[in-house]
């Protein structure tokens, strides 16, 4: 066969190969959408102190796997335990405000207890001049009738003087005796009215006592909720991992003053990671959650991974953008979109632990695998 014929062949051969591959490639393209714009994504937890100080301890290096709650910074915490004392020495003085206004509202009750004592004692008094009275005016009704029968008969001469005498003096008697009764009601009913003012002072004082132990009650609460305040601060000297996974990017050191809300490090976490593929809206037309993914991570050189569709963004990348591009202008020129697509990557993989956010991936997805 001369060189011409086998050139002619290995052309054909070479055609034939190439037809083959293009249409595979073809036939591929046909059930899949592929991308490389696309990433591996994770949780990456700011670590930010609720409390600002000086840093006394780093407890953690840079790329250490650490778990959720492990101490990871602690703060100078001197201030804020003299806040803690402070609250507490308060708290105990509301509570012995409340405690002498308790004793005082006990003295105030006892003095009402002997104020209405006082009172019932005083109408008994008056109870008893009344009926002494009553029975003064009787004794002087008689002695007075007893003065006139015995006048007329004098007058007659029918009784000797010294008899007229002895019941004139009866008749004083009596007289003197009604108008000593009717003293003594008179005092009893003052003093009746003098226990009653008494018993209404003690009340109202009980009643204003009763009132300072309403306040301490409430400064004893406003005291315990200060002295919590200054415990929960004092708890935010210590900052402890928000996740498990590894802690990087720390940007603080032994004796810097960090304010609250300052982010000190960040914890990435490694359990829950996905894949943000950006598809062209063009591509998304058969695409639908479930569907299975073939990802490629550059950085293992061709070995894969395997996923499921997961969601569709809400919008499209640039919506969320810091300058969102405005359609309504003159200059409009179209712009094919890409839509955030988030890919669960099956965790049976080896590959798995070794994935870290930020990495670059190719994903193409199986448009009729499920």
């Amino acid at each position: 066969m001369d060189k011409k014929t086998l050139f002619r062949v290995g052309g054909v051969v070479v055609l034939a190969i190439a037809l083959f591959f293009g249409y595979s490639e073809f036939r591929y393209l046909q059930r899949h959408e592929t991308t490389d714009d696309a990433q591996i994504d994770g949780d990456v937890n700011p670590v930010i102190p609720k409390a600002g100080g000086y840093v006394k301890e780093i407890r953690f290096k840079d790329n250490q796997l650490v778990k959720k709650g492990d101490t990871l910074i602690v703060l100078d915490d001197a201030d804020y335990r003299i806040r803690v004392d402070q609250a507490e020495a308060a708290l105990q003085s509301a509570m012995a405000a409340a405690g002498v206004s308790r004793s005082q509202v006990n003295v105030a009750s006892a003095t009402v207890q002997s104020s209405q004592a006082s009172v019932q004692t005083a109408r008994n008094q008056v109870a008893t001049a009344q009926a002494n009275v009553a029975a003064a005016q009787a004794r002087a009704r008689k002695a007075n009738q007893d003065f006139e029968r015995y006048s007329r008969l004098l007058a007659e001469k029918t009784v000797p003087q010294q008899q007229f005498d002895v019941v004139q003096a009866e008749r004083d008697a009596a007289q003197a005796q009604l108008q000593a009764a009717q003293a003594q009601l008179q005092t009893a009913q003052s003093q009746v009215n003098a226990a009653g003012s008494q018993t209404s002072v003690t009340s109202s004082q009980r009643r204003a006592t009763e009132g300072q132990i309403t306040v301490a009650q409430a400064a004893i609460k406003q005291r315990q909720a200060d002295l919590d305040m200054a415990k929960l601060q004092l708890s935010y000297t210590i900052v402890r991992a928000p996740a498990s996974g590894v802690v990087s990017k720390r940007a603080v050191q032994i004796g810097q003053l960090v304010q609250a809300g300052q982010a000190v490090c960040s914890v990435v976490g490694h359990s829950d990671l996905w894949v943000t593929a950006n598809f062209k809206e063009t591509q998304l037309h058969q695409m639908l959650p479930g569907q299975t993914v073939d990802i490629d991570v550059d950085a293992f050189g061709g070995e894969k991974l395997t996923g499921h569709v997961g969601s569709f963004a809400g919008a499209t990348g640039a919506k969320f953008s810091l300058l969102p591009p405005d359609n309504a202008t003159g200059n409009y020129v179209k712009v094919v979109q890409r839509i955030p697509v988030r890919i669960d990557i099956d965790k049976s993989s080896p590959l798995y632990a070794k994935l870290r956010p930020g990495m670059s991936v190719n994903v193409a997805v199986d448009l009729q695998g499920k």
